[in-house]
């Protein structure tokens, strides 16, 4: 943990392995998972450990803190609850295969998935099994609770409705492919996608199909439903708009590339990306006052506006109808959101994989030519550049006047957001390529060098 003011470290807590869990922290403690199979209590403020629990395998899930109990998976196959104010284990319950998956706990009841094929319902006082219920293949997810029915996928090629309550199956939906797709559940019908190429909705209810709609490849995305369409993306690099009561397929739109995002959509406009590195612009079909056709000009499902860019793994920012991502090519753009069309672009001297960041009108973002960039986010002229010793991978965090972000140079630094001048350097054992989390006055933020750290800020 390390001071976002003064840079000076409040503490470092070292484990004996990576730290793959997210922390999760209530009540000014920090609570984690390691793969040397121990879950941790840390102080928020000093860094002291205030308990570990060993387990027997590693703790890849992230505990889940309810009623001063912590859950947590491990993958020497049990469910532990342990007592989040003295570290001792108040029950565990063995399943038959490692459990990676994050509990869910509703009314008293944690559910969780194993390897072993089943989804359990456990008591979350007294750790019994309350029931459980096998399918036919892995089951990694953590489950989804509406209105008392548990949804969830397996790989056994099946979407499960399960009664939160009983264990008892309500319905199973058959596929012919895994279920890698998160379903949505709208108004009484589930939308899933299947590795078998369809789309299928299925009645919330009865689990009955309501119809499908078959692509030419795997639909591992999970669909968007807005105004009675659903938009998702197929491997067979195409679009899809579907009628979500009938099925029938309202637009396509084609894409040179793999869709494996879930579009995005805002107002009359659908946004995805695309295997052949292009973010795309698409009419989604939304008529004028008058309903003599689409209100922006352009007919369902035709193509408002394209970018290309480079291959690149930036997460695109939009801020006041302009989208700002970064590219492999060494540029970061600004793209009007209207019509597509570059507004700007920055070079810098390296990759930028990082995501930017806008702030009051500038645009943050780092560069694998070891800099931080500070961006004019409507001329695209540089205020300030700021140089580390190696990449910057990980996304800016801007909290008042200062901007924090790590470094392959082993460093957390904290830099003037007005003046580009650094604050303060905070050095680790390893990169520091996560992007901090700053909570009353304290950054945290992990390294390649398994720490958990926490600085103050103050």
């Amino acid at each position: 943990a390390v001071d976002a003011s003064s840079g000076e470290e409040e503490w470092s807590f070292e484990t004996g392995g990576a730290v793959n869990s997210s922390p999760t922290v209530v009540d000014n403690t920090v609570y984690v998972g390691s793969d040397d199979g121990s879950l941790y209590a840390v102080d928020a403020s000093s860094g002291d450990e205030v308990w570990s629990f060993e387990t027997g395998g590693r703790v890849d899930s992230s505990p889940t803190v309810v009623d001063n109990t912590v859950y947590v998976g491990s993958a020497d196959s049990n469910l532990y609850a342990v007592d989040a104010l003295s570290g001792d284990e108040v029950w565990n319950f063995e399943t038959g295969d490692e459990v990676y998956s994050s509990p869910t706990v509703v009314d008293d009841t944690v559910y969780i998935g194993s390897w072993d094929n089943n989804l359990y319902a456990v008591d979350a006082s007294s750790g019994e099994q309350e029931w459980s219920f096998e399918t036919g293949g892995r089951v990694e997810s953590s489950p989804t609770v509406v209105d008392d029915t548990i949804y969830f996928g397996s790989f056994d090629n099946s979407l499960y409705a399960v009664d939160a309550s009983s264990g008892e199956q309500e319905w199973s939906f058959e596929t012919e492919g895994s279920v890698y797709s998160s379903p949505t559940v709208v108004e009484d019908t589930v939308y899933v996608g299947s590795e078998d190429g369809n789309l299928y909705a299925a009645d919330a209810s009865s689990g009955n199909e309501e119809w499908s709609f078959k692509t030419w490849g795997a639909v591992t995305s999970s669909p968007t439903v807005v105004d009675d369409t659903v938009y998702v993306g197929s491997l067979d690099t195409n679009l899809y708009a579907v009628d979500a009561s009938s099925g029938d397929e309202t637009w396509r739109f084609y894409a040179s590339g793999e869709v494996l995002s879930s579009p995005a959509v805002v107002d009359d406009t659908v946004y995805v990306g695309s295997g052949d590195g292009n973010l795309y612009a698409v009419e989604r079909g939304v008529p004028d006052s008058d309903d003599s056709g689409s209100a922006s000009g352009f007919s369902p499902g035709e193509l408002i506006w394209y970018f290309t860019q480079a291959e690149g793994r930036s997460s695109p920012t939009v801020v006041d109808n302009t989208v700002y991502i970064g590219s492999w090519d060494d540029n970061l753009y600004a793209v009007d959101a209207s019509s597509g069309d570059e507004v700007w672009s920055f070079e810098t001297g390296g990759l930028v994989v990082s995501s930017p960041t806008v702030v009051d009108d500038t645009v943050y973002v780092g560069s694998g030519d070891g800099n931080l960039y500070a961006v004019d986010a409507s001329s695209g002229s540089e205020e300030w550049s700021f140089e580390t010793g190696d990449e910057v991978d990980s996304s800016p965090t801007v909290v008042a006047d200062t901007v924090y972000f790590g470094s392959d140079d082993n460093n957390l630094y904290a830099v003037d957001v007005s003046s580009g001048e650094e604050e303060w350097s905070f050095e680790t054992g390893d990169v520091v390529r996560s992007s901090p989390t700053v909570v009353d006055d304290t950054v945290y933020f992990g390294s390649d060098d398994n720490n958990l750290y926490a600085v103050d800020v103050s």
